[in-house]
């Protein structure tokens, strides 16, 4: 019986090896891929909206998202892009600060994972204030363009939200 629950043992180790290095890792472009995920807002007291949540999703093939703390002067000063846009006079026109030093961009911090698989996908929810960007604003109606770069600086595909009615 020994010699049995043995022999069965040591089978048993290379399947389960062989098993294993049947397991396909994903992989993804190099370049940052981007898709729409959605958009929420916050009100307040006086109901109107005045935080925004958008929600992209990501995928890169050598994880090189983000960006270090002592990454400050362009070109690595954002790596998260947005056009806050609004729809006036019939047209998406971009909604520009008054104080150019002002930007809607933004900074993804470090995503490379550990280990030898850099392959990386998630998503990232990004908030605006919207109770400033309101006062822009000539109308309720708003949607952004938005893209990511990576520390290689690829640019990833631009997208462009839906049309979203505001409280304002």
């Amino acid at each position: 019986m020994k010699l049995l629950t043995k022999i069965s043992f040591i089978l048993l180790i290379p399947i389960l090896f062989g098993l294993n290095a049947c397991v396909k890792e994903e992989q993804y472009p190099r370049i940052p891929y981007i898709e729409y995920g959605g958009f929420a807002t916050g009100r307040d007291v006086m109901g109107k909206d005045s935080i925004g949540e958008i929600r992209i999703s990501y995928t890169d093939g050598d994880g090189n998202i983000g960006l270090f703390s002592w990454d400050t002067v362009e070109p690595m000063k954002y790596n998260y892009y947005l056009k806050f846009m609004q729809y006036y006079n019939k047209e998406l026109v971009e909604v520009k600060p008054v104080d150019s030093s002002v930007t809607f961009n933004s900074r993804i911090p470090i995503l490379t994972p550990k280990g030898r698989n850099k392959n990386i996908k998630g998503d990232i929810t990004m908030t605006l204030e919207l109770y400033f960007a309101r006062l822009l604003l000539k109308t309720d109606t708003i949607a952004f363009e938005i893209y990511i770069k990576d520390r290689d600086l690829n640019k990833s595909n631009v997208i462009q939200t839906p049309m979203y009615i505001i409280k304002k």
